[in-house]
């Protein structure tokens, strides 16, 4: 007596495909909430540590998007006050950046041409935001990985 499978190969390709894109989906949503929690953190850093919001242009230039093989997926990018060019600014410079990635990436930005030059001379612009994403990066990292492996036991 045989045994006989009640699916086929496509049924079982069709279901691993599914795993693989909840995965997809789950890195690209624990890097959508990293990328909030920088843009917060770097649009709350005090004048004193950070920058004087003249125009509003340097704070809505920071922002984030999330990419796929080069593809947008998510952005953020709003206007803070005045500062609509700034957020162009900044989305524009992330494009640039995301466009030529590969994989899952998180793009977090300031736009402007002179936040380079507010960072040089010890102003927090985005320096604080990123050491944020590199503590907090790995543990969201091992969370998923953690889960990832619990769904497939």
């Amino acid at each position: 007596m045989a045994i006989t499978p009640r699916f086929t190969r496509a049924d079982v390709e069709k279901r691993f495909q599914a795993f693989l894109d909840e995965i997809e989906r789950k890195q690209i949503e624990r890097l959508q909430i990293l990328g909030e929690m920088c843009v917060i953190h770097a649009r709350s850093v005090p004048a004193g540590q950070g920058f004087e919001d003249q125009t509003g242009n340097l704070r809505s230039s920071i922002g984030y998007m999330v990419f796929n093989d080069g593809v947008a997926v998510h952005r953020m990018y709003d206007t803070v006050s005045n500062g609509s060019e700034g957020a162009k600014t900044g989305e524009a410079l992330a494009i640039k950046v995301g466009e030529a990635s590969k994989g899952i990436c998180l793009i977090v930005t300031a736009g402007m041409n002179y936040a380079l030059y507010l960072e040089s001379k010890g102003r927090d612009v985005i320096a604080s935001a990123e050491h944020l994403a590199q503590r907090t990066l790995p543990r969201m990292l091992e969370k998923l990985v953690s889960n990832i492996k619990r769904a497939a036991e």
